[in-house]
């Protein structure tokens, strides 16, 4: 910013330099010449020349002509009834013959303008001189007024100032009393304060709008006029201006819509003076310090772009300011104002080569201490000697290059090796954004993009709190969560610093503890069935076995049978919990109601045998109960629930079963109810119902195992199951699975 401040601030001091002086008047000149030639017009049908060409000096005689020539010319003007007559002759030394004449004439007429000249330089070291005409002239005329051009340094003109003064002298432009004739303007004309200065000085100064090259006036020749062959109704009541035009005069000028190597005689350019004050579109300077002000303002407009943009788009505004500034000057200058816009421009061609140098300038030192502090670890060896030729930047950028596509491979290892790893693992920010995360994370948290997301409500949508009640984002130690779905996810992170040590974010693990999980319960649930369920019929065996008892006796078979047929049951409640919780379930759509219908009808002979009756329906809708699973395993399931309620029944009581639609969380649900009519559990019994191993608080023979598996299947299904019991009014086993939609 510093170095961005102080080339602003050089910058603005060129153009405020170069606005308040004359250093770029040359091509601010050419422009503004360009837009004159644009600007050019039809000239004023009110003014007339009458040319002192080169066909009236032919037919006339050598110049200078006897004033005899002049006064009736001046006759004729006052016959025609011209409005007045700007007659560009100098009458300053008197003449053999002819001025008495010509007095009379220009007094007879009464509206005759004489010129005189006005000298910055004296005689004998004055400091202005005024020559005027003869005094007989000077007494008849109408009125004086100088004739004197501002030549710019190149030689073009294009201002007239409308007086000069000096000491106690003041004198209006012969172009200004002409106007003054038609449209009296005090204040535009001339001033007839005295300078209280004793040098010459111009006031009023008045850009000339030019209409085009020579010839654009209406103009008659000298000779034509004077022999009458010029109709009266082309001058009557028009502004005249008599002045040579012929070659070889000296009277001419250079102007800015003169073309190369074409002049103007002085006598059309008094005439476009003329022009211009009649119609009140004199070209308007801009005062020098709004020209410095307003350069200013596309220069820092710059200035902001080279901060703010890309080096292409900061060279395409700096033209399209420098067009802008064109265009602007342009525009100004046909409404009648001149704004001269090279020092603007200068200050934006300027700027940009200035800036772009110092950020190369910086670039390349920054470029040096990276290839330097490479050279210094060893990381890039060959980035530094790649390439041999080129200047220093080539060089550089080579080098950088270089090194930048060996970080860019070391980049791409980091990924691959990132995405490799068996575990879900994301890299996070210091924000606690995540910036990096493998397949594994995606299919962990569901979602296929996880770049700039969150980490603390991921976290939240999947997971539960750790052992001191600490969410897992917040949690510094390895905590274990478990999802939505079942599953256990061990979350733990490790600190991700800069080269400096600097804390840059965290590497978070979340490795998936599921089947780890599940193989613990199983081995626990293996040695507790090893240790004590399947342990207690053996020994009960063996002991009858080892005891003297009758074998004869038909209760010795039957206590052996029972303890054997226990430790059968045992063992297949065991393998079968064991794959539900961890074989492929099937994906086939079928009907929940005929599995309830066959489990039900599996079950009617232990039913009979009880004296207990089942009664199964389903809505009467007379549609499917279409689910998505394994058939086999759900068919088991409501078996041992349909087995277990009429154990638990009473003789003589009814076991229903139903299937109706409902809904849980908004998702479209089959609910399917086992009710049995027996005496119902405890509170207590019925917090650990679903544990393995549970049997309640009854002592019929059994493994503990059949509603651990329900759970287990029902659940890998994506439903649930409860239990809804009172003491003394039965219980019933309660299944939500979500309904399918079977698809071609």
């Amino acid at each position: 910013m510093v170095e961005w401040a102080l080339v602003g601030v050089l910058t603005s001091a060129l153009v405020i330099w170069l606005s308040l002086t004359a250093a770029t008047a040359r091509p601010d000149n050419m422009i503004y010449d360009a837009w004159m030639r644009m600007r050019a017009g039809p000239t004023s049908e009110q003014i007339v020349i009458v040319a002192i060409d080169n066909r009236s000096l032919e037919a006339l005689g050598r110049w200078p002509w006897p004033r005899q020539i002049h006064a009736d010319l001046i006759d004729r003007l006052a016959q025609v009834q011209a409005k007045a007559v700007g007659y560009d002759v100098l009458f300053v030394e008197p003449s053999a013959s002819g001025d008495a004449d010509l007095a009379r004439a220009i007094r007879s007429a009464g509206n005759v303008y004489l010129p005189m000249l006005v000298d910055p330089v004296g005689e004998n070291g004055a400091p202005w001189q005024a020559t005027e005409p003869i005094p007989e002239l000077r007494a008849a005329a109408a009125g004086l007024g100088h004739v004197n051009l501002v030549v710019d340094d190149d030689g073009v003109v294009r201002r007239m100032p409308l007086f000069l003064s000096a000491s106690q002298s003041s004198w209006p432009h012969l172009a200004a009393q002409l106007t003054r004739t038609v449209n009296p303007r005090p204040g535009v004309v001339a001033s007839d304060q005295a300078q209280s200065v004793a040098h010459l000085t111009g006031k009023g100064a008045v850009l000339v709008s030019y209409r085009g090259p020579p010839g654009q006036f209406r103009t008659v020749s000298f000779v034509d006029l004077l022999r009458g062959e010029t109709p009266s109704a082309f001058l009557t009541g028009k502004l005249v201006l008599v002045g040579m035009t012929g070659d070889g005069q000296g009277d001419r000028y250079a102007t800015p819509t003169t073309g190369e190597g074409q002049l103007m005689p002085g006598v059309e350019i008094q005439a476009s003076l003329v022009d211009t004050l009649l119609h009140h579109d004199a070209v308007t300077p801009t005062p020098l310090l709004w020209v410095a002000l307003l350069s200013l303002i596309p220069l820092w407009l710059l200035m902001g772009g080279l901060l703010l943009l890309r080096p292409l788009w900061s060279l395409i505004a700096g033209a399209g300011l420098a067009v802008t500034l064109l265009a602007i000057s342009a525009t100004a200058f046909r409404l009648g104002v001149w704004f001269p816009p090279l020092a603007a421009m200068a200050g934006l061609a300027l700027a940009y080569p200035l800036w772009s140098w110092r950020r190369l300038a910086a670039a390349s030192a920054y470029m040096q201490v990276e290839v330097d502090a490479f050279a210094r670890s060893g990381a890039a060896p060959r980035a530094v000697t790649t390439l041999a030729g080129g200047d220093v930047v080539a060089r550089q950028v080579e080098t950088l290059r270089t090194a930048v596509s060996d970080l860019r491979d070391m980049e791409r290892f980091i990924s691959d090796a990132l995405h490799s790893l068996p575990d879900a693992t994301l890299v996070v920010s210091e924000t606690g954004a995540v910036v990096m995360a493998n397949a594994q994370a995606q299919v962990l948290f569901g979602r296929g993009e996880l770049t700039g997301a969150p980490l603390a409500p991921l976290l939240k949508a999947i997971g539960g709190l750790g052992s001191e009640g600490q969410g897992a984002e917040e949690s510094i130690e390895p905590v274990e969560i478990a999802t939505p779905t079942g599953r256990r996810v061990f979350v733990s992170s490790a600190p991700l610093v800069d080269a400096n040590g600097v804390a840059q974010g965290r590497i978070v693990r979340l490795a998936d503890m599921t089947e780890f999980r599940l193989a613990e319960r199983q081995r626990e649930q293996a040695l507790q069935l090893l240790s004590h369920d399947m342990r207690a019929p053996q020994v009960s065996i063996l002991t009858l076995l080892s005891g003297a008892h009758d074998r004869a006796d038909p209760a010795f078979e039957r206590r052996i049978a029972d303890n054997a047929r226990l430790t059968l049951t045992l063992a297949e409640g065991y393998v079968q919990l064991a794959r539900a919780e961890s074989q492929i379930l099937g994906d086939a759509v079928f009907d929940l109601s005929q599995v309830l219908l066959d489990a039900a009808d599996t079950m009617w002979p232990q039913a009979s045998q009880r004296g207990v009756r089942i009664e199964a329906d389903a809505d009467a809708d007379g549609g499917e109960y279409l689910v998505r699973g394994d058939q086999g395993l759900i068919t088991r399931v409501l078996m041992n629930l349909i087995d277990n309620a009429i154990k638990f029944s009473p003789a003589d009581s009814v076991v229903n079963c139903s299937v109706v639609a409902g809904e849980n969380a908004g998702q479209a649900v089959w609910v399917c109810t086992v009710r049995d009519h027996g005496e119902g559990m405890s509170a207590e019994t019925l917090h650990r119902l679903f544990e393995p191993f549970s049997k309640g608080e009854t002592d019929r023979p059994g493994a503990g195992l059949g509603l651990a598996f329900a759970r287990t299947v029902i659940e890998r299904h994506g439903g649930d199951i409860r239990c809804e019991t009172r003491p003394g009014e039965g219980a019933a086993f309660i299944i939500r699975l979500p309904q399918a939609i079977e698809t071609a």
